[in-house]
């Protein structure tokens, strides 16, 4: 099996140590070799002496000396490693210190989306790469998948994303956590605010006319301090939702250009609908507990995945991200049987009020806020690993 060639220049020699140790010691190294810099004239050199370079990550000076001094560079695909997105021109930009799991995975889908474009990323891929998306999903219901979707959104808006919250559930009940009088049960119920169901016509009947009826009629959200549309108002049009129009939906939003991260919140089906979602997705997060039978559907699911989709869902799983609710020690659970997806470090605690309550409030609970913003962190920000 071929080998690819990753090229990374960063001036820490410390930081190009763990980064190869990492893939040294994964099963990264069956696919990729590691091949690391920290200066542009040794970069320089060793393509002029004819090396191949599949992928290059870079600090963003280097990456500016590289292409400014060697032609060679622009037909490289290439990644800028920033400490804040925005510090460079490159189309895409990943945080140099994140989880290397994850680093290495975006890297990898990187290297996927070039392969037929060189030197480039395609329009949809340039479109993908410069948003993110989280999915939150759940093996079954009851897990607290809505909860931690919107607390995430929040957290994220606090640290200057901009975020829009999709909720893509069969049975939509965000805007009870929101505070909001729920959308009417038919179209021209009292007090219907247009929302997903006309999003979705308008997708299809005026598609060019799409991203100024989402400006027009995205909702603010004062508390979660980001973006969301109402509900569908006929629920057939979200029960007869396909992946083309799921992924029709983040395409909108995305090429809006008015935002940094879309928080996407599942359903606990497992269709193509989802599948085509996880791929477009970043990161997908399993919400889970410590009750037994929800390990056993969460299991159960992810055999089903690799039997229907094979090679594709074992792709995506590598951006799965188990997630423990409703912790109740500091004991890290045994949340899944397959070591090879990635185990969040921040559990999320039990919060007894919101057991059986008619009605919850967003954000009521200081330590669940807590635990989101430090899982939001471990995803998209400085993160540990």
């Amino acid at each position: 099996m071929r080998k690819y060639q990753l090229a990374v220049a960063v001036r820490e020699p410390e930081y190009m140590k763990r980064l190869a140790d990492y893939v040294r010691d994964s099963p990264l190294f069956e696919q990729w070799q590691v091949i690391a810099f920290t200066n542009a004239g040794a970069c320089m050199q060793y393509v002029k002496q004819g090396y191949r370079i599949d992928l290059l990550a870079a600090q963003p000076e280097l990456l500016n000396e590289l292409k400014g001094r060697d032609e060679a560079f622009a037909a490289i695909p290439t990644a800028a490693l920033v400490m804040k997105l925005g510090e460079s021109k490159e189309v895409l930009e990943l945080h140099q210190y994140q989880p290397l799991p994850l680093l290495l995975q975006r890297l990898s889908d990187l290297h996927a989306m070039s392969i037929g474009h060189p030197g480039q990323i395609d329009a949809a891929s340039e479109l993908a790469a410069g948003i993110k998306i989280i999915s939150v999903y759940s093996a079954t219901g009851g897990t607290g998948k809505t909860a931690l979707a919107l607390h995430l959104a929040h957290a994220a808006s606090t640290h200057r994303y901009r975020t829009f919250y999709l909720n893509l559930e069969r049975w939509n009940t965000s805007e009870a956590w929101l505070g909001l009088p729920q959308n009417g049960d038919a179209p021209n119920a009292p007090g219907v605010r247009e929302g997903l169901s006309e999003f979705l016509y308008g997708l299809k009947a005026q598609p060019d006319q799409s991203v100024k009826w989402l400006l027009e009629h995205r909702n603010r959200h004062s508390l979660l301090k980001g973006d969301y549309l109402a509900p569908c108002t006929n629920m057939e049009d979200r029960l007869t939702l396909g992946a083309e129009d799921a992924l029709g939906l983040v395409d909108v939003i995305a090429r809006s250009r008015q935002y940094d991260l879309i928080v996407i919140d599942l359903d606990d089906g497992l269709e193509e609908l989802h599948a085509a979602l996880f791929e477009q997705s970043n990161q997908v997060l399993w919400v889970m507990n410590d009750d037994g039978s929800v390990r056993d559907k969460q299991s159960m699911k992810l055999r089903y995945g690799e039997q229907r989709w094979g090679e594709r869902f074992r792709s995506c799983s590598r951006k799965f991200v188990f997630v423990n609710n409703r912790a109740t020690t500091a004991a890290k659970p045994s949340l899944s049987e397959r070591n090879d997806i990635v185990c969040a470090p921040v559990q999320l605690p039990e919060v007894p009020e919101w057991r059986g309550a008619a009605a919850v409030t967003l954000l009521s609970s200081p330590l669940f806020r807590a635990a989101a913003d430090k899982l939001f962190k471990f995803i998209l920000q400085e993160g540990g690993e």
